[in-house]
């Protein structure tokens, strides 16, 4: 989990950076564009990360119901377990 945490923060290293030094300058700006694969790739990563995480913390079950008056509902049953 490391190994994939460290580009992420070398990532915003970069991009802040060239906030802070572009902001200095008359036209302060960035301009990036970004590809679909680019976007699907950081959308895998930060999956596979969530996952990892929610692997190895303990969620409690939760049950109930409540009642949604601003949804027009008398009352919502749920029930979220692993």
């Amino acid at each position: 989990m490391c190994t994939k945490i460290i580009p992420v923060l070398w990532g915003c290293f970069l991009l802040w950076n060239l906030y802070i030094s572009s902001s200095q300058t008359i036209y302060p700006g960035i301009k990036a564009r970004i590809t679909q694969r680019a976007l699907d790739y950081g959308v895998q990563a930060g999956m596979e990360m969530i996952e990892q995480m929610l692997r190895q913390k303990n969620l409690p079950d939760l049950s109930g119901s409540e009642s949604l008056e601003f949804l027009k509902v008398d009352y919502v049953n749920y029930n979220f377990s692993k």
